[in-house]
């Protein structure tokens, strides 16, 4: 159902004023933030008469290597609060996760709280690992990610492997796990 919160300003106001909004506009990030929700809304609505019942908010920008957890709690949760609330409404057994690169550490819970029912990529260069989220959260929600990018860029295919194992016996034990990179894997 595509981005409603911070990547949707973003696109709506470029990075720059996006982030001094947040300061200078709040009554402007959220009217842009109303608007994304409304169209995350009426996208995911479209994708589940499809048949669809695995859709994903993307956030990229909506994290702490970027914004507070403040600016997160304010900003942010409420519109991630009320597209879930929406579409778990529409079709109670459509499920949601989220992209959300960086660190995620100190708004895990709040993701949860939010309705979703996945997190990911669970990016490592955000400075944390699965199994830090995953004693966050408990097995409220499906982890997805972990495996640094960087290990597919430079690394051999036996620490792949390796990172893989940890990754899953990080994450996997409850709660659902879905193994994959922490964000998106370079051409290279």
């Amino acid at each position: 159902c595509s981005s409603a919160t911070m990547a949707f300003l973003v696109c709506m106001r470029g990075m720059n004023r996006a982030l001094f909004d947040l300061i200078e506009e709040p009554e402007v990030v959220h009217a842009i933030m109303e608007k994304g929700a409304a169209i995350a809304v009426e996208k995911g609505k479209f994708n589940i008469d499809l048949g669809l019942k695995v859709l994903r908010l993307n956030d990229s920008v909506g994290n702490m290597s970027v914004i507070s957890p403040d600016h997160w709690r304010q900003f942010v949760f409420p519109h991630m609060k009320e597209v879930c609330d929406a579409l778990h409404a529409y079709d109670p057994e459509a499920r949601i996760y989220c992209h959300v690169c960086g660190n995620i550490l100190p708004i895990a819970e709040d993701l949860v709280e939010t309705g979703l029912d996945g997190i990911g990529p669970l990016d490592p260069l955000g400075g944390f690992t699965p199994a830090q989220v995953r004693e966050r959260v408990g097995d409220a929600v499906s982890l997805m990610g972990g495996v640094n990018t960087l290990t597919f860029l430079d690394g051999t295919p036996g620490q792949i492997v390796e990172e893989s194992v940890a990754c899953m016996e990080q994450a996997g034990d409850r709660g659902g796990y879905v193994l994959c990179s922490g964000c998106v894997v370079t051409r290279g």
